[in-house]
């Protein structure tokens, strides 16, 4: 009688490990669901009949575009995710100038940088005459000055994505005249830029120092959200399949941009041709010495080694651990489409070494601004 029992035991534990591809394999009941996405098709969007109100089912915020530009195979696997940088401007404002043009960068979200710059006018006791937060501009009403009374000043401010997740860039046009007995108030023409460039530089200032003073200050605008948030850097593949940058700026700022990211990335810019694009480097990180860190830094935001240094190959300290070091690079500016694209090559004229060109690029997206 003791048989039977462990016959029945085999035969039950037969038939589990037999069901378990029935209920977990390709076509079992809890197959693996996770690729399925891939397979979804794209529907047409819901049509109302003419005369219907669609203010019911319209998007209440736009969904940002992420954009990859990578062809999956048929296996997906999920990548080592990408080693951190450590911030070392993080809270800090920063003037930002490129020829005539001039404007504020800061870490934060447009929606939270927004009510900042509202909160400023009204301490000042300026008056707004014109908001817009979709768009992201403001307007002050025209003021007037005790030392001159037939002085007008009126101001302008544009708030954007900045090039950076969770950063801003502000822009700042002056209009002044002076007002005849009489005279109407005059209807500001933007498009010619500021009439003074020194008041548009004070102005540029005076926020910039304030918005340094109440870096903590935590509010959001809900109607500010509407501003386009869209990225202006991506990682892409270029056309013999090597990983790029793309850049959504013009080709003068992504130049300045970039010069500035390499310094910041502790590269040695050995030679230079604006004309065919094209930046000579070295990467020598701690020998390049640290640049301005902007209003509101202090001595912990100025180092700027990765977070994860150390822990990822290609971001050791020295060259044995990182052959990286040491290195002669290009790094080249290409006009594109909608902006530029940014591609790095060995200086020696050799292929790149499994993960050498990712690294290299990282570490300069992370410092574009």
């Amino acid at each position: 009688m003791r048989f039977l029992p462990t016959m029945m035991l085999l035969i039950l534990t037969s038939t589990a490990v037999s069901g378990c591809g029935w209920l977990t394999g390709d076509d079992g009941i809890f197959r693996d669901r996770s690729d399925e996405y891939r397979k979804a098709r794209t529907i047409p969007q819901m049509k109302l009949p003419e005369g219907s109100n669609s203010e019911a089912i319209e998007d209440l915020y736009a969904i940002p575009v992420e954009r990859t530009d990578v062809l999956l195979g048929k296996e997906f696997e999920v990548p080592k995710p990408a080693p951190l940088v450590g911030d070392p401007e993080q809270n800090v404002v920063r003037i930002q100038k490129l020829g005539e043009e001039q404007w504020i960068l800061l870490d934060g979200a447009p929606g939270e940088v927004w009510p900042r710059i509202r909160a400023f006018l009204i301490s000042n006791h300026i008056g707004i005459e014109r908001e817009d937060a979709a768009t992201g501009v403001m307007e002050t009403a025209w003021l007037t000055f005790k030392s001159d009374s037939t002085r007008r000043e009126k101001y302008r401010y544009r708030v954007e994505q900045g090039v950076q997740r969770n950063s801003t860039e502000v822009y700042v046009q002056e209009m002044g005249y002076t007002k005849l007995e009489g005279e109407e108030p005059r209807a500001p023409d933007w498009k010619t830029g500021s009439m003074d460039p020194e008041r548009e530089t004070w102005m540029v200032k005076e926020l910039a120092g304030y918005l340094a003073d109440t870096g903590d200050d935590s509010s959001v605008s809900l109607l500010a959200q509407g501003i386009s948030t869209v990225n202006k850097v991506y990682i892409v593949r270029d056309a013999e399949n090597l990983p790029a940058i793309d850049l959504r700026l013009p080709y003068e700022r992504a130049w300045a941009s970039l010069g500035r990211a390499l310094e910041h990335a502790e590269f040695t810019v050995r030679d230079l041709d604006h004309d065919a694009g094209v930046y000579f480097v070295k990467y020598e990180p701690g020998k390049t010495p640290a640049p301005d860190a902007g209003l509101g830094a202090n001595e912990t935001q100025e180092e700027k080694r990765g977070f994860f240094s150390g822990l990822f190959n290609w971001w050791g300290d020295d060259e044995e651990d990182n052959p990286a070091i040491g290195r002669d690079y290009r790094v080249e500016v290409k006009k594109a489409a909608d902006g530029v694209l940014i591609e790095v090559r060995r200086g020696d004229g050799e292929q790149f070494e499994d993960g050498e060109a990712e690294f290299l690029l990282g570490l300069i997206k992370a410092h574009l601004a």
